[in-house]
């Protein structure tokens, strides 16, 4: 059996994954799975990455890859599961695949409600 710890105001700050508040409130999106969130939670996270490391593409936007097999791991579910995972996010028009070719990954490319409440970074407007 795991053990666990007390959170205290000792306690140093666990490592999290950011999941937007527009997943939980925004009525066009509440049909979307809690795996779907999930996943999108974990792809934005890889996107802040891609972002901090310089993967941007001229026109601003970032794009990266997460393969299937990742999602599988990442979310603990078989390959069927997460191709259908994917599938509602982009059906959602969350995502955007742009598949590569034989035995390469997809390029993904995030995209928000454009009502979304956002956070600018420190000397940025907020996008809405």
């Amino acid at each position: 059996m795991k053990t666990f710890c007390k959170l205290t105001t000792q306690s140093p700050a666990a490592s999290y994954v950011p999941l937007p508040r527009f997943l939980l409130q925004d009525e066009a999106l509440r049909d979307i799975s809690n795996d779907a969130k999930v996943l999108y939670a974990l792809l934005l996270d890889r996107a802040c990455i891609s972002r901090q490391n310089g993967y941007v593409e001229p026109d601003g936007t970032i794009r990266l890859y997460f393969t299937l097999e990742q999602a599988q791991a990442k979310l603990h579910r078989s390959r069927q599961s997460a191709t259908r995972i994917f599938r509602e996010l982009e059906y959602s028009g969350l995502i955007i695949r742009k598949k590569q070719g034989l035995g390469k990954p997809a390029l993904i490319t995030l995209n928000y409600p454009s009502d979304a409440k956002l956070i600018a970074k420190e000397g940025e407007d907020a996008q809405a």
